[in-house]
């Protein structure tokens, strides 16, 4: 059997002031195919701008900012504010308070809304793309966290790095995923939304592997926010899978 040529269509969005790419693996390429991946690229870019758009705390008019000044109507509570809420609060739950979306006082889910949002619109707008017969992979990245899947049956294999954070053009490891999610979470990338456990920081950054984006990231959130010895304790009883690295840069698999 002869091997399949893989062609890689690489497109970059902007949105929440950040790149976001989608990443099509095509074994053939026609105009149907062209298309279909335009569309599905044009709403996930759509997608994404409307979340900012409704929970950005920097936005005067935003659902989040809006509910933290206690000007939120009970109409406004849209499906998805309602799904990010619940989310924080189990997350709040599983986690023991160390993921909270109220960490400096008022209700703040940026430390988990990238994550929902990547997942959210890969499982509506890319994921069904994966049905057509030439996209054999497809994949959506925020800065690090990425959703990615490939079409039944396939061998095809996604190859991510972990970042060195002393180093970001250096990677500590290369993983190889078909269908599932990784996140990073450290000081380089978004650290001013988590509360530490103690005020030296143990663990410097956290990438979790798991087939969520949201529960990668939450987890991701959750080990920076324990600490080094907490978040062992914790995954005692949670499966945790993924590379931690602390103040010493020493690297811990989990």
């Amino acid at each position: 059997m002869p091997t399949k040529q893989y062609q890689l269509k690489t497109t970059t969005v902007e949105a929440m002031t950040m790149p976001f790419t989608i990443q099509a693996v095509l074994v053939d390429h026609d105009e149907t195919t062209a298309e279909n991946l335009t569309k599905a690229i044009s709403r996930t870019h759509a997608f994404l701008q409307q979340i900012d758009r409704d929970f950005s705390p920097f936005k005067a008019n935003s659902l989040v900012t809006l509910y933290q000044h206690g000007g939120l109507k009970p109409t406004q509570f849209t499906e998805q504010f309602q799904e990010v809420y619940g989310l924080a609060t189990l997350a709040t739950e599983l986690t023991n308070g160390a993921f909270s979306a109220h960490y400096n006082g008022h209700y703040d889910p940026t430390g988990l809304v990238k994550g929902w949002a990547i997942q959210r619109a890969f499982e509506k707008y890319l994921k069904p793309l994966l049905e057509l017969d030439r996209i054999e992979a497809i994949a959506l990245n925020g800065a690090g966290d990425i959703q990615m899947g490939v079409a039944d049956g396939s061998d095809y294999q996604w190859h991510v790095g972990i970042e060195d954070p002393a180093d970001p053009q250096q990677l500590l490891q290369e993983i190889t995923i078909q269908t599932g999610a990784m996140a990073t979470s450290g000081f380089s990338k978004r650290g001013q939304h988590i509360k530490l456990s103690t005020d030296t920081p143990s663990i410097v950054q956290a990438t979790i592997i798991a087939s969520e984006l949201i529960e990668a990231d939450i987890m991701a959130t959750t080990a920076i926010a324990m600490g080094l010895t907490k978040f062992q304790e914790f995954t005692e009883s949670v499966e945790v899978h993924g590379l931690l690295v602390d103040q010493n840069a020493n690297q811990i698999a989990i």
